[in-house]
């Protein structure tokens, strides 16, 4: 039975703050900066969507849409540079160098491309409320970076769009919440 009473009792709800986050970035080869330290370079990240691809089937009557296949949107992530020659943005170049050769355009076989990324949003006393990882994770963009003698205030930083094969859930719930360690996507 619901108890309405819980349901319009605000005075336990808090607003997770989307500022307390951490981001473990791990390329498929060691980059030139330690993965600590480049994850307090992400200025921002998004926690991973999907989208359930559909097909319509009509028998009889209007039509349904029928679930077939998960899908997942590319995930962006903002990263500030250091004056440490820029080696943020070197972690990226060289992963996407790797990925595919500049000089010869070969490209490097999939299961050592790929690399996977760990997200832990936290609350005010730095409690995991929700983690993710991205599995076979792999930037398919790593944005220019815009100067201009304007920008006084201001300091570079870009962004790494990455794609991936799926993303997994790992429970940090109360034991009262229904909640396993759950993979989107497998098959």
């Amino acid at each position: 039975m619901i108890d309405i009473g819980k349901i319009t009792d605000l005075t336990s709800f808090n607003p997770v703050p989307l500022n307390r986050y951490t981001a473990m970035i791990f390329p498929p080869v060691s980059p030139p900066i330690d993965t600590k330290t480049l994850s307090m370079r992400v200025e921002s990240a998004e926690l991973p969507g999907k989208t359930i691809t559909t097909s319509d089937a009509r028998l009889y009557g209007p039509l349904r849409k029928v679930p077939y296949n998960l899908g997942f949107i590319d995930s962006t992530f903002t990263f500030m540079c250091s004056d440490n020659y820029l080696i943020e943005k070197r972690v990226f170049d060289d992963w996407a160098n790797y990925i595919i050769d500049q000089e010869t355009f070969n490209v490097e076989y999939y299961d050592s491309l790929v690399g996977s990324i760990n997200l832990q949003l936290l609350n005010e006393v730095n409690q995991i409320l929700y983690e993710v990882e991205y599995l076979e994770a792999f930037p398919i963009n790593v944005s220019a970076i815009n100067v201009g003698y304007g920008q006084v205030n201001d300091y570079a930083k870009f962004s790494v769009t990455f794609s991936y094969r799926k993303w997994k859930r790992i429970s940090h719930a109360p034991d009262d919440l229904v909640d396993n360690d759950t993979v989107m996507g497998d098959e």
